[in-house]
């Protein structure tokens, strides 16, 4: 564990200021000890693994932050058994090796296992609630447990345990067996396609779930917004669904242009965005 460790470079957005206690935790083991150890203290834990959907504050986070770097991966038979701080790159590299059809869309998909399964990630049809079979969890006052995937109660972009709180462990996805060459082809489409779509610099993807029936991008350059700049703060004029980091941007200029966003599109069409981003308050 060590002290004041800046939080900015830990994540994609590259913003952050420090936590008062860090550790980067590299099995699982280690996760379930740190834990244990902040709950006898009565100390405040955060926990995260990628960083790529999520603002930390620029006052840091108090307590302890844990960013979890466990990366044991099993394939069996037609299953993949990861650590939730394995990359999600890595499983479906992994899959496609062994032949295994189902992760196919998620071709560069940034974060981590665990993020994936908190947050309900997913991207071209593809949920993780579509691929997950269940996940070893630790959960305040429980302990470690292991649970079917539909005790999550997933929702767009959402789960139990974004809403209530607790740690993926391990995960377990159940794909089925596919044709090499198939699975290759989709995923290079996949990734034409995101090079396409996405613009680079330093962001968290998509910032604001899409409205039912609707694309928060779509709303937000209707609203005249693409390209809009607050601080060091922009909507891309790529895609207006991301928040950039132009270069030395705070999380308070993110936030405000997030409000401006809100506002904006709120008074214009009468939808209420709601940021898909979590914010990390100091505590």
């Amino acid at each position: 564990m060590r002290q004041n460790v800046l939080l900015a470079p830990y994540t994609t957005y590259q913003i952050g200021g420090p936590a008062d206690t860090f550790l980067e935790a590299t099995s699982v083991e280690e996760v379930i000890a740190a834990l244990e150890w902040a709950a006898e203290r009565d100390m405040p834990v955060f926990v995260f693994g990628g960083g790529s959907n999520l603002l930390f504050d620029d006052a840091g986070r108090r307590g302890l932050v844990i960013r979890m770097k466990s990366a044991e991966l099993k394939v069996e038979g037609e299953e993949i058994v990861a650590d939730g701080g394995v990359m999600m790159a890595k499983v479906v590299l992994a899959a496609a090796e062994a032949d295994l059809s189902g992760l196919e869309a998620w071709n560069g998909l940034p974060g981590t296992v665990g993020g994936a399964v908190v947050g309900n990630a997913g991207c071209f049809g593809v949920e993780t609630a579509d691929v997950l079979k269940e996940a070893e969890l630790w959960l305040p006052g429980e302990g470690v447990k292991t649970v079917n995937a539909i005790l999550l109660q997933f929702t767009y972009r959402s789960s139990r345990l974004k809403m209530e709180g607790g740690v993926v462990l391990r995960a377990r996805f159940k794909l089925m067996k596919g044709d090499r060459t198939a699975i290759q082809e989709k995923m290079r489409e996949v990734a034409r396609s995101r090079i396409q779509k996405q613009p680079a610099g330093s962001s968290t993807g998509s910032f604001f779930k899409n409205p039912p029936g609707d694309y928060a991008g779509r709303l937000i350059e209707a609203a005249g917004l693409k390209g809009k700049r607050l601080g060091k703060a922009q909507i891309s004029d790529q895609h207006a669904n991301f928040l950039l980091n132009t270069g030395g941007a705070t999380a308070a200029d993110i936030v405000a242009l997030a409000e401006l966003v809100e506002k904006t599109v709120q008074e214009k069409f009468g939808v209420r965005l709601e940021r898909e981003v979590v914010f990390v308050p100091p505590e």
